[in-house]
């Protein structure tokens, strides 16, 4: 439990990390960071697929024989993850960054897709709207937590948690960039500005010793624990991620950078199980 801990604290606050651009330029290149969402759009949705429900499946074929209990537990668990996150979204005042319908923020659009910049607005909306989608990623925050807490309790030497890890983490610091950009812009320190975006991530050690707790100590609620991580985990990625990466005109470097990013894994994965 204490490795998880640790390793889910580290990677919350890798969030910070996406604030360093802010403190050298005001613009990022837009393709460059949709490439690099969508990169680590692949290494989640992998992680959720490959690591977290495949993880979950085994549970279903203990003996070799299909175990028809447990296929209802992990389908469950799978649809109690995306209702969970779908429940979140609708309840919890945010907003996002940008992307669909629902997302308010569209200002990127307005600068023909080049650069990645903060809004236009007066300072005092910045902040707001700085605040409002540091909201939307502290929710984030929660299945990935929950996700890394229920892959270390998985067992096989953590390798599933550390996968889930390196994922996460790679996700939080393109969504500390995000959170980052309109709060440089209205004038806060590079130093407030890194800690307020930074201190985000503390929701996802919070969350994994709950995905821990709940998957190593209730009976048979492992492989729920683990389909409600992938869940809600999918629902992040395709109401979340995706969008934010097609809606500017990069949808080719976008993809392109998933594809990548599952490849790793897949890469990662069968390394791992060569030795």
């Amino acid at each position: 439990m204490l490795a998880a801990l640790v390793v889910a604290t580290v990677t919350g606050l890798a969030t910070g990390l996406g604030v360093v651009p802010f403190l050298f330029r005001k613009t990022i290149p837009r393709p460059a960071y949709d490439t690099v969402l969508g990169m680590g759009a692949g290494l989640m949705i992998s992680a959720a697929t490959l690591g977290l429900l495949g993880a979950a499946l085994e549970h279903v074929h203990p003996g070799g024989d299909l175990d028809a209990m447990a296929l209802l537990i992990v389908l469950g668990g799978f649809a109690a993850g995306h209702a969970a996150m779908a429940m979140l979204d609708r309840l919890v005042p945010h907003q996002h960054a940008g992307g669909h319908a629902e997302h308010i923020g569209r200002a990127h659009q307005s600068h023909g897709g080049d650069s990645f910049h903060p809004h236009e607005h007066e300072h005092g909306e910045e902040v707001r709207q700085g605040l409002l989608i540091s909201g939307a990623m502290t929710i984030h925050r929660l299945p990935e937590g929950f996700a890394i807490g229920a892959g270390f309790a998985a067992g096989s030497a953590h390798t599933l948690g550390w996968m889930l890890a390196v994922a996460v983490a790679f996700q939080n610091v393109c969504e500390g960039t995000v959170m980052g950009a309109p709060l440089r812009h209205a004038g806060w320190s590079r130093l407030r500005c890194l800690w307020v975006v930074s201190a985000t991530g503390l929701a996802v050690p919070l969350a994994a010793l709950f995905g821990y707790l709940a998957s190593a100590h209730i009976a048979g609620a492992l492989p729920f624990a683990l389909a409600l991580a992938s869940g809600a985990l999918i629902y992040l990625i395709f109401n979340e991620i995706i969008p934010e990466t097609h809606s500017h005109g990069n949808e080719k470097l976008a993809t392109l950078g998933l594809v990548a990013g599952f490849a790793i894994t897949i890469v990662v994965r069968s390394l791992g199980h060569a030795h």
